[in-house]
């Protein structure tokens, strides 16, 4: 089994309602988690993306790679949204995805060193929600903190 596909059993197990949008973990770098989504699954009333969906999926996106990230480098820790904000562009009338990608700037290595020194760090992440290959339907802007077992007392 992929680490990926342990990742998303792990995620439909401790996460329920993953498993109720239908969420799948697509692809995963390192670097980048994709995460789709049935718009059968998740429409609203006038048959396009629901909201709550969209909002849901891009957390999820951007959860899942700081979670991913923490198993990959070896780290023990707990992963949990501080805040979080949507901008709903244009309807989603496809399937949709959420593409989450660690910052590439000084931001990400402040966030590894607070870390690692601390035991605890914040961290911003962008998911772009796409329902096809043009420009994104909603933008997801969102603060974590990643506190490792050590720092919770675990």
């Amino acid at each position: 089994m992929s680490e990926l596909q342990s990742f998303q059993d792990y995620l439909n197990r401790v996460i329920p309602l993953t498993r109720a949008l239908g969420i799948s973990l697509d692809h995963y770098d390192g670097n980048r988690l994709d995460v789709s989504a049935p718009l059968a699954l998740n429409h609203n009333h006038q048959g396009t993306g629901f909201g709550g969906s969209l909002y849901s999926v891009a957390v999820v996106a951007a959860w899942g790679l700081l979670e991913l990230w923490l198993r990959e480098t070896g780290r023990q820790g707990s992963v949990v949204i501080q805040s979080g904000e949507m901008d709903y562009r244009q309807p989603a009338t496809a399937d949709f995805l959420a593409c989450a990608q660690l910052p590439q700037a000084g931001g990400f290595e402040r966030f590894v060193e607070t870390f690692d020194r601390k035991g605890r760090a914040r961290l911003n992440l962008t998911s772009r929600v796409y329902a096809g290959p043009d420009e994104p339907v909603a933008l997801f802007e969102g603060r974590f903190v990643v506190l490792s077992n050590q720092a919770a007392g675990g």
